[in-house]
């Protein structure tokens, strides 16, 4: 893969080797010492994106505390969590920013071509029937078979110019680069702001406090996962990047929303940090993961004479199965992976009810699995997967796709002292710690990373959103109290996030053919509506706006920009629905009939 493999353990251990001794274990209440420092938590993507940006760009000392133990390291391979991200153009304004990390990123993924370029062979349940000649090959004129979309819109999709490149890499992968830029940052010769890297640490409070003489601090409590110690961590800035469940976040929704009991700043609303939850058609789907061997075959139709075709981990796949119930339907979907060499995981994405969920045993599954997929060699004996496999597999309870949840409130900070009214220490919400959806329109990982990229701006007195300056010239970086860089950060920025959630319920909920009766009428509604809008933005040279999910893939365009364009496109819609049907009642009955509907007698 053209990098280099640490053996599992030493890598950690490296990065371990870092740790600076600057807390305490809770056994009777520290004295503070004056210096405070930036506190990240959570280490993955988004975590790890903070705690670079604010050692480099501002020249901080970072603790950066991860729940998970040296043992269950996220940089290792876990079938759990075998899901892939796409990088695209927003989470790349991120890694750009850090030469070596774009040039990992680049060197360990596999490029796409956004939402018009994607390539997907289907290869059909029906054993007898046979593979896509186009499977193995392009077609000669270029085109990509696109199976499951109209013509209308399949043709108007690869030719919209919006969709901006992105990167495909196995979620493990993202963090791992992210923290081998870490040891490099910490082993430069003349970084002063290193990074100090604590595993198996839990966080279990955040508060404001100010001891007797010394400025308001932020003490971050944190316990060991395996022998329950507990530390204290005093911090300028806390940065919450702990996921859908945050403890930061909650922490603060938990506060007694008394000014004075709780020490954050006038007009503190815990209420704002209490999540906002929306149901999507994607909600609550579940999904688990089936790992197949690298490079297995594919057979051709029985009796064609073909030979199998061998898959390639930088293609994608759907193999569907002959099932086509609403509860035991399947479709086992592969990404882009650079190495050709490791397991192939597989995600199996289906409603709760699904039958696959009540089987609890290897051999069970296995026959289940023959029986929708006989193309396959899924048998005991000499099939494709392990006994072992199986009952993996079997036994997993997986997961299940979130609500599409944001919280209002991004940040809050403490006031200063009362002869400095300017705050002094505050905390910082970024990626799933403000915002969680389903993975259907890929902007997750990328929207985590943008977080860091808005908060970076906001502290350096720059628009969050935009990048350009907003205050004089001799009021920012450095210069600006960080009460105003975080006020700056959730005025700015809230917006954008419930922008994001509006797109994540609406976007593309139904790519997971959800086999319900009424999943699959929605879906035509779904694909009408997108097939429309593409048809009509062509027809218009853009007066007409596309879809939301392909103008969320031009990344010069914010979420909040592209529910606009969206909305005006369904105004739109609703004018000429409305002014049709006046002009068909006019018609059928004439203005006196509306008129005697709606004038009293």
């Amino acid at each position: 893969m053209g990098h280099i493999m640490l053996p599992r353990g030493k890598f950690i251990s490296n990065l371990m080797s870092l740790v600076i001794a600057r807390s305490i274990v809770d056994s009777k209440l520290p004295t503070f010492s004056t210096t405070t420092i930036p506190v990240v938590v959570g280490a993955g993507p988004a975590g790890i994106a903070a705690a670079l940006t604010l050692a480099s760009h501002h020249n901080y000392t970072v603790t950066l505390l991860e729940s998970s133990p040296a043992s269950s390291a996220q940089t290792e391979y876990d079938p759990t969590k075998a899901f892939l991200y796409n990088v695209n153009g927003r989470g790349q304004t991120l890694t750009c920013q850090f030469p070596n990390m774009q040039q990992k990123l680049v060197e360990r993924s596999v490029p796409s071509g956004g939402f018009g370029g994607f390539k997907l062979t289907i290869v059909p349940g029906d054993p007898n029937e046979e593979l896509p000649k186009v499977v193995e090959e392009e077609k000669t004129d270029g085109k990509t078979p696109e199976e499951d979309k109209t013509p209308e819109l399949k043709g108007a999709m690869q030719s919209e110019k919006a969709a901006a490149a992105g990167y495909w890499l196995p979620r493990h992968e993202m963090v791992k680069l992210m923290a081998e830029c870490i040891h490099e940052h910490n082993a430069k010769k003349d970084c002063e702001n290193k990074i100090t890297f604590s595993l198996g640490q839990e966080c279990i409070s955040v508060k404001p406090t100010r001891e007797d003489g010394q400025s308001k601090c932020i003490r971050v409590k944190a316990r060991n996962v395996e022998d329950g110690s507990v530390t204290l961590h005093q911090a300028a800035l806390v940065v919450g990047a702990d996921g859908m469940n945050s403890k930061v976040r909650q922490c603060l929704a938990d506060a007694d929303p008394s000014t004075a009991e709780n020490g954050w700043q006038r007009n503190f609303n815990p209420k704002n940090f209490v999540l906002k939850r929306y149901t999507s058609p994607a909600s609550h789907l579940r999904i688990k993961v089936l790992q197949l061997p690298p490079r297995f075959e594919i057979p051709d139709a029985l009796g064609s004479g073909s030979p199998p075709l061998v898959t390639n981990s930088e293609k994608t796949y759907a193999l569907r199965s002959v099932n086509t119930g609403p509860r035991n339907y399947l479709s086992l979907g592969l990404l882009p992976m650079k190495d050709n060499t490791v397991v192939r995981p597989t995600n199996i994405v289906t409603r709760p009810d699904h039958e696959v969920w009540t089987i609890r045993d290897g051999p069970t599954m296995q026959r289940y699995f023959q029986k929708a997929f006989p193309r396959y060699n899924f048998e005991e004996e000499g099939g494709m997967i392990s006994k072992e496999e199986w009952d993996r597999f079997a036994k997993a309870e997986g997961t299940r796709f979130p609500y599409c949840q944001y919280s209002e409130g991004l940040a809050t900070w403490v006031d200063g002292n009362d002869d400095d009214e300017s705050g002094t220490c505050g905390v910082a919400l970024v990626g799933d710690a403000i915002h969680a959806f389903p993975p259907d329109i890929g902007q997750g990982v990328n929207a985590g990373l943008m977080d860091v990229v808005c908060l970076d701006r906001a502290l350096k007195g720059l628009d969050p959103e935009t990048g350009a300056y907003t205050e004089k010239d001799e009021e920012r970086s450095s210069s600006l109290p960080l009460e105003t860089g975080l006020k700056r950060y959730q005025k700015r920025h809230a917006p954008e996030i419930a922008a994001l959630i509006r797109l994540a319920r609406f976007g593309a909920p139904y790519q997971y053919k959800q086999p319900h009766r009424a999943d699959r009428m929605l879906l035509k509604f779904w694909t009408a509506n997108v097939a429309l809008r593409v048809i009509l933005s062509k027809l218009t040279f853009g007066l007409v706006q596309p879809p939301s999910i392909m103008l969320s893939q031009n990344k010069d365009l914010t979420f909040r920009q592209v529910m606009k364009r969206a909305d005006l496109t369904t105004a739109l819609f609703k004018t000429i629905l409305v002014g049709g049907f006046g002009f068909w009642v006019n018609q059928r009955f004439g203005f006196g009939f509306l008129k005697a509907l709606l004038v009293k007698p």
